[in-house]
């Protein structure tokens, strides 16, 4: 009997020390106890760590741009090949979210200027090859313009190496596709002639005149938005011409790297094409047209045919066209014409023929943007609080 009863005070001393030690443990490491529902329910779930684990963030991000036009106006045969510039002309702005790990919904602004010239891209001496006949043919013609565009876009941009670690663990260097479309607004603008005229009397030259002599109401040398005018003939009635809108659309494509430079900042580099709907980012892609067809509208004519100028304009340099350029007289239908005050003939260029092509009409204008933009990733810093489902 006493040997029982000893046992017993044993076993329940053993069972006691047994229960205070691992009450302690649990203390030890934070563990306590609870009759709540709200626990006692619980089966598990995400904890999320923003910037760690979560994988969706926003960036935002400024660019340099350099903007490279292919057109009437630049070497066929150079096109997406040579005459590249890399000299900074425009900036832009991006954003974008994280839709899936390495796929991002991005929106962007542009803005940028191109200019060219027929006397840069031409040459003064006649070859035999096709090329060279093409670049004294441009020489010969003697446009120039140049271009502001501005830019809106949305679309898609893609990582090569998508990483399902959030921003904290993208890769270091990574490549790049987007894809979009967007809608730009441009109005090319060309130089007035450089011939004047003293208008007041005073001995200094202050107006432009055209190729018949008539003044023209602008400055020499004074930029003129183009596409007012209608060069090809745009507005007139004897011709079944529409002006070309201002307002266009096209479809930007490229591929870029991603550099990352610390937690929060990246580094890009981009060259986008953007496929045009349009051939007036110069603002010649048709005809030329008949001189009477301009009517009144002298500055108009004086700014559709430039082959008989002595001086590329946007160079300020004499061309030396003397015994060079077949240049023509046309007999214009100045009766009707009011306030005419030059002579009765209108000197023109060896290239112009009305109604031939004053430029390729087969390719759309083309424009290559490459960009260096500095991007900065809006994502929490920091692990968030638990949450239980």
């Amino acid at each position: 009997m006493r040997n029982s009863i000893t046992l017993t005070i044993l076993f329940a001393l053993v069972a006691l020390c047994a229960t205070d030690s691992i009450a302690q443990r649990r203390n030890q490491y934070g563990y306590k106890r609870s009759t709540s529902k709200k626990y006692s329910k619980y089966k598990g779930g995400k904890v999320g760590y923003s910037g760690v684990g979560n994988p969706k963030y926003y960036t935002i991000g400024a660019s340099i741009n350099m903007n490279n036009y292919f057109g009437d106006i630049s070497k066929s045969s150079s096109k997406l090949s040579s005459n590249y510039k890399f000299i900074p002309d425009g900036f832009g702005i991006t954003a974008s979210k994280v839709l899936y790990p390495g796929i991002y919904a991005r929106a962007g602004f542009n803005y940028g200027n191109i200019k060219a010239s027929d006397y840069s891209t031409g040459n003064s001496n006649p070859g035999n090859s096709d090329e060279e006949r093409s670049d004294y043919g441009r020489w010969q013609r003697n446009y120039h313009f140049k271009n502001t565009i501005t830019e809106l876009s949305a679309g898609f941009e893609v990582d090569l190496i998508p990483s399902n670690g959030g921003a904290r663990n993208r890769f270091p260097i990574n490549p790049y596709l987007f894809v979009g479309a967007a809608v730009f607004h441009h109005a090319p603008k060309a130089k007035a002639p450089g011939a004047t005229y003293d208008s007041d009397g005073d001995g200094v030259a202050d107006a432009a005149v055209d190729q018949a002599g008539n003044v023209l109401d602008v400055k020499p040398g004074e930029w003129i938005d183009l596409q007012k005018l209608g060069t090809e003939g745009q507005y007139s009635d004897s011709l079944d011409l529409k002006p070309y809108s201002k307002f266009q659309f096209a479809i930007p494509l490229g591929l870029g790297v991603k550099v990352k430079l610390a937690r929060s900042w990246d580094l890009q580099f981009e060259v986008g094409f953007r496929y045009l709907f349009t051939d007036y980012l110069d603002d010649i892609g048709g005809d030329y047209a008949d001189l009477d067809d301009f009517g009144d509208d002298y500055l108009a004519r004086a700014m559709s045919e430039r082959g008989a100028e002595t001086k590329a304009m946007m160079e300020g340099k004499d061309r030396n066209i003397s015994g060079i350029t077949g240049q023509q007289n046309v007999q214009l239908n100045t009766a009707d014409l009011s306030g005419w005050t030059g002579g009765n003939s209108y000197t023109h260029g060896y290239n112009y023929v009305a109604g031939q092509d004053r430029a390729s009409s087969k390719y759309k204008d083309f424009l290559v943007t490459t960009q260096i933009r500095l991007v900065y990733i809006l994502d929490k810093k920091g692990a968030s609080r638990g949450k239980f489902r």
